[in-house]
């Protein structure tokens, strides 16, 4: 479940980075709790090879992290606002969007 919430919170920083296709299957199986079975059969394809693809997609995302790390600096600054005073904590909220 917490490696769910990991890819779901990249997913909402790197979905722009992605195609059409992995944004649609990933979004399918993560966000509307689709199995991997029913979007194979709505998709006309096999599971394996949704399977496939979505697990291409958490390669993909994992990759925009190491490279970009912007959820672990989006983090940092989430920590940083709780330490902070509450001025200084509304401007990083306001930063963050």
């Amino acid at each position: 479940m917490e490696e769910d919430i990991y890819y779901i919170r990249l997913f909402d920083i790197y979905k722009g980075l992605l195609t059409d296709k992995q944004r649609e299957l990933f979004s399918s199986h993560y966000n509307f709790d689709l199995s991997l079975s029913e979007i194979a059969e709505s998709e006309g394809v096999t599971r394996q090879s949704i399977y496939d693809a979505v697990t291409k997609v958490k390669q993909k995302l994992s990759e925009y992290e190491t490279a970009l790390k912007i959820l672990e600096k989006n983090e940092k600054l989430i920590s940083l606002a709780e330490e902070s005073d509450k001025v200084t904590a509304k401007r990083i909220y306001d930063i963050l969007g």
